[in-house]
């Protein structure tokens, strides 16, 4: 049992008490017996005493001094019975239980004496007592009492007594306090014994009374908070046969509640923390990446500044003249299809030089979009270089479902954005090969940790794959593909600006590319956007166009 423990902290300073107070108790107790007992032997003494007196009363009288000898010595035979003396006034013994002590004198010197001897004492007040130690150590009691001179002893013949002379001579009876003393150290004894036995049985009691109602449950609330420190939710203690313990466990069981309602909220805001964070993060992610293409496109501005002079008056010599050749030939000629072709191309050429320009200086607002179908601006750029496809001995084939959603964009730059992967492809195959395009819809949250991928109120995208059987992109140039002037064509086959303003265009729809290689065999770019919002209606002029799925297959 733990000295420290609560129980014994109660149960043995409550034992202590009734210790003290049984013990102060028995001792009042063992005082007060002890006083009746002694009480009780001097009146058995004095009882004695007078009994022999009045035994003797008789024999003294006719002056029968053997009868007084025997009954002397019987009586003093008795146990507990010490001596039993007959003296004189000058202190002669006359008779005794002890035969040695007759004819001898007393000390009248001795305190007790001296009362008697003072010559002005009463019958009345010769009766004594005393307490002496006898030779064996012994606490003995004896009673004096006086021999009266009464009427029928005057003018006896053993003795003449005058009348003046009250006394005759004293009885002394000696008992021994032995007997008394044995009785009262057994009875101190018992008290003792019962004390230690009421007080061992109060503190057990009081130990388990306390351990019960109070130990127990304080260890159970005890063991709940460590379960509860630990994580354990679903807690709940009994409320014990105490008032202030059920009060505690009461607390406890609310703490609890309380806890657990806190935890859920806790709970709670933290994932919405967590989804908030996450798309702030994302928004931060976004910000970063928009600076950093700032940065790496502010380099294109300046080129594109340095050339775009440069290239508007070749173009405009070429449109020009491409007018004057179509007026100089007849319209029936089939030059004539050559010429229109070698004017759209020429006029969007011009076109791409503007739209380079606005978006590496940030020169133009937002551009125009409208409900744009993949369909269409696919097959539009297939169609533009459908002479690279046949040239190069490739396979294209186009998988796009009829009921493909429409996507918001800028018709002549999507179109542009499929020109150029569909080129990288071509240029990827030098000996031939497979080049295939799908498209798709996918929940927005299988690609919802792209870092890449702006924020968007929708929830669906429309993938597009651009995929080829060529040489790969190594590893280590995937991650700069789309860096301005990065290639890694030889010189004089690409300027490195295709990918950079394909991704640049498709972020400005809210989308994103990504591209996949395993650097000898295939390549594949996909392209994300989201679909058009309810409601917005897609160009009249491509209904019919993008309403079948388009597959186009050629090889030469």
């Amino acid at each position: 049992m733990p000295l420290r423990s609560l129980s014994t902290r109660i149960a043995l300073p409550a034992g202590f008490f009734a210790l003290i107070s049984v013990a102060a108790l028995s001792w009042q107790l063992i005082r007060t017996q002890r006083e009746n007992a002694f009480q009780e032997t001097i009146r058995g003494s004095e009882n004695l005493a007078e009994t022999i007196q009045l035994a003797m009363e008789q024999e003294m009288r006719v002056n029968a001094r053997d009868a007084i000898r025997e009954m002397v010595t019987s009586v003093g035979r008795q146990q507990g019975i010490e001596d039993i003396r007959i003296f004189n006034k000058q202190g002669h013994i006359s008779f005794s239980s002890h035969p040695n002590e007759v004819g001898q004198t007393l000390d009248m010197n001795d305190r007790e004496c001296q009362t008697c001897h003072t010559g002005h004492a009463v019958p009345d007040s010769l009766h004594r007592r005393r307490i002496y130690t006898d030779a064996n150590g012994h606490q003995v009691l004896a009673t004096m009492r006086a021999i009266p001179n009464q009427v029928g002893c005057q003018g006896a013949h053993c003795h003449a007594s005058p009348k003046d002379k009250p006394v005759l001579g004293v009885l002394d009876v000696a008992m021994s306090l032995q007997p008394a003393e044995a009785r009262i150290s057994r009875a101190s004894w018992n008290a003792f014994s019962v004390s230690l036995v009421a007080v061992a049985l109060i503190t057990g009691i009081l130990f388990l009374i306390v351990w019960a109602s109070v130990r127990r449950p304080v260890n159970t609330i005890v063991a709940a908070t460590r379960r509860m420190a630990v994580g354990d939710p679903g807690l709940e203690v009994p409320r014990g046969t105490a008032r202030e313990i059920g009060i505690l466990a009461t607390s406890f069981n609310e703490m609890v509640e309380s806890l657990n309602s806190s935890r859920s909220h806790l709970e709670r805001w933290a994932s919405s923390l967590e989804e908030k964070v996450s798309q702030k993060a994302m928004e931060l992610q976004d910000a970063q990446f928009q600076v950093v293409q700032a940065e790496k496109l502010s380099s294109v501005g300046l080129v594109a500044a340095g050339i775009a002079h440069e290239l508007n008056s070749p173009l405009m010599a070429i449109i020009t003249f491409t007018h004057l050749v179509k007026k100089a030939i007849p319209e029936d000629s089939p030059a004539q299809d050559d010429l229109r072709m070698i004017e759209r191309e020429a006029n969007r050429c011009a076109a791409i030089i503007r739209q380079l320009l606005d978006y590496s200086r940030k020169q133009s607002q937002e551009p125009t979009v409208e409900p744009c179908h993949i369909a269409k601006a696919v097959a539009g750029a297939l169609d533009l270089v459908k002479v690279e496809i046949q040239n190069g001995f490739i396979e294209a084939d186009t998988s796009i479902p009829d009921d493909l959603p429409t996507v918001e964009a800028n018709p002549v730059q999507l179109m542009q954005v499929f020109v150029n992967l569909v080129m990288n492809a071509v240029q990827a195959m030098p000996e031939g090969g497979a080049l295939s395009v799908t498209a798709d819809v996918v929940e927005r949250r299988a690609y919802a940790n792209l870092a890449s991928l702006p924020p968007h109120a929708g929830a669906k995208l429309v993938r597009t794959v651009v995929r080829d059987t060529g040489t790969g992109i190594p590893p280590e140039a995937l991650t700069r593909v789309f860096d301005p002037f990065f290639t890694t064509k030889p010189v004089g086959k690409g300027s490195g600006l295709g990918l950079s303003v394909s991704l640049g265009l498709v972020r400005s729809y809210r989308g994103t590319i990504l591209v996949e290689s395993d650097g000898r065999s295939w390549t594949e770019f996909t392209i994300l956007l989201p679909v058009s919002e309810p409601g917005t209606e897609a160009s009249t002029d491509s209904a019919a166009s993008s309403g079948t799925a388009h597959t186009e297959r050629r090889k030469t």
